[in-house]
């Protein structure tokens, strides 16, 4: 029997339940991370469909296809048939399904087919084509803010124009476009009535004007979001948008879901203090539900190899083998009382020139593994019938080549590295931060943890320090159980070693939620040539 008004504030906290109640006017939901965000964006929906609002008329947008799946499941599994014509997505299928209904016909590229109508007008290399690429994706992204396109810009839209083609970026470019159209503003408005939008941090100048353009300002808009987990400035998000939405929406309510149900009380308050020294942000205290859990555990070893060596002997006391002399006698009798699959477990690092050690020391102990961002035969035909099924909507089927996403392609911007996460494998799961976002561990892992990486400083100057703390903070909160730290002393990174000290974000947290352990140099063995034999 599908659910009552009433029992869909069920098992809901206080805040929760006016962030589902409150369906009238802008609405921004400040939702701390492990604090209920999807549960409580799939009962507001749920909640509109039982008050009477037409399903047709909601309208729920968010960042990848594994975040509108999971949406969109859930949804389901409450409404059943009632929630069919409910627009759960992307903002990409959003901009699809608008084309569409406009008549639009046009062949779907991905990033490969990008590169070879590029190389048509503009005489490059490989790399310098995908650089190419980015300054053009850049500039529709930004919605032509920036001071002038690309010298390639004009070429390369005419080129499209020629073969009746669009990029991924123009999915939400055009139509921008079209609602300038009156009439077809007041159409689409009329349309959506009610406007939800996940991860509202991370939009975009072209997302925003999409989103401004079907719903006025004094619209029913609820944008849900995090500006401490804004870590996407690289792709254009502006979480300026996320901080100034009271101002910009006159009337504009807030709501703050601060109770986490993800993380032990010690690794939130860890978090708490690191992200408390960023300025631009909206304040907010998170507040754990679950007990004291186990110390932060910091880990000092000699190298990138120690790293490994010492997240692999971690996993393997955790699965039932030998506990080794590091651990305390109580850690090892509560570590006993856990039960653990290798699924539980994460190593997330800054960047992808870590994840090399890290394979090497997971393939010689034969744990199984997963790096996400590196889809796996069966990730990939799943990225191709993505792929296929948008083509189709498109209009595009035109052969297999046309019609699936090539092995070894970027993912054409539509589809996102959380979409190569198998939360079905039985597998340890290495990833980036920035690929770590909207998951969750029993036990994780931070390699890195040291100035240069966290905050990455190594390859680049004037970086900017607050979302780098950001990411930082991502990183801890996908933690449940038990969060693990490791610094090395000295790491080989870019062809060179270097020797490193400890993060200084990590030195924000407080010593006494930290448990130090050191692993000490390894000492080279002598060879017996190399020992001088005594005269007696």
């Amino acid at each position: 029997m599908p659910p009552t008004p009433s029992t869909l504030l069920d098992g809901l906290n206080e805040a929760q339940q006016k962030a589902v109640m409150t369906t009238e006017g802008p609405l921004l939901v400040n939702a701390g991370p492990g604090t209920g965000k999807t549960l409580t964006i799939v009962r507001r929906i749920a909640w509109l469909v039982r008050k009477g609002v037409p399903a047709g008329n909601i309208l729920a947008v968010t960042f990848t296809n594994r975040a509108a799946r999971e949406m969109k499941e859930r949804t389901d599994a409450l409404l059943g048939e009632a929630a069919a014509p409910i627009f759960i997505g992307t903002f990409h299928l959003l901009g699809l399904r608008i084309l569409r209904e406009q008549g639009r016909d046009f062949t779907l590229l991905n990033r490969d087919e990008q590169a070879e109508i590029l190389k048509t007008v503009v005489k490059s290399g490989a790399q310098a084509l995908q650089q190419e690429l980015d300054r053009i994706s850049a500039y529709k992204n930004a919605l032509g803010r920036e001071a002038r396109p690309p010298d390639s810009y004009a070429s390369y839209q005419a080129a499209l124009a020629e073969r009746g083609a669009l990029d991924f970026d123009d999915l939400i470019r055009l139509p921008v476009e079209l609602l300038q159209d009156e009439g077809l503003r007041r159409a689409c408005r009329e349309r959506f009535t009610h406007i939800i939008v996940d991860e509202y941090q991370d939009i975009n100048p072209v997302q925003e004007r999409l989103l401004r353009l079907l719903c006025p300002e004094q619209g029913n808009l609820c944008a849900v979001g995090d500006a401490d987990q804004a870590i996407y400035s690289f792709r254009g998000a502006d979480p300026g948008n996320f901080l100034d939405f009271e101002k910009d929406f006159s009337g504009g309510r807030r709501i703050d879901l601060v109770l986490n149900y993800r993380s032990t009380a010690t690794i939130v308050a860890a978090a708490d203090r690191v992200i408390g020294r960023n300025q631009k942000r909206i304040a907010k205290q998170l507040t754990p539900t679950g007990g004291q859990g186990d110390p932060i555990v910091l880990y000092s070893v000699p190298d990138d190899r120690g790293e490994g060596a010492a997240i692999i002997d971690e996993i393997e006391l955790r699965m039932g083998g030998m506990a080794h002399e590091a651990a305390s006698e109580s850690s090892r009798l509560e570590t006993a009382r856990r039960s653990y699959r290798f699924s539980d477990f994460a190593v997330i690092y800054r960047t992808n020139a870590q994840a090399r050690a890290l394979e090497d020391a997971f393939a010689a102990s034969g744990i199984p593994f997963q790096v996400i961002g590196k889809p796996n035969s069966m990730q990939r035909k799943e990225a191709e019938e993505t792929l296929a099924f948008l083509r189709a909507l498109a209009g595009t089927v035109a052969g297999t080549d046309r019609a699936q996403l090539r092995p070894g392609s970027p993912e054409a911007r539509l589809l996102t590295e959380a979409d190569f996460f198998d939360p079905r494998a039985d597998a340890v799961a290495l990833l980036t931060m920035h690929m770590a976002k909207g998951l969750e561990f029993p036990v994780v892992f931070v390699a890195g943890c040291e100035d240069g990486l966290v905050p990455c400083t190594i390859m680049k100057d004037g970086i900017d320090l607050e979302e780098e703390r950001r990411l930082f903070y991502v990183g801890m909160t996908r933690a449940k159980d038990q969060l693990v730290l490791l610094h090395a002393r000295k790491r080989f990174l870019y062809g060179r070693s270097l020797g490193q000290k400890t993060s200084p974000f990590v030195r924000e947290i407080p010593t006494g939620l930290i448990e130090s352990r050191i692993v000490a140099d390894r000492i080279k063995k002598e060879k017996p040539e190399d020992k001088q034999m005594g005269l007696f």
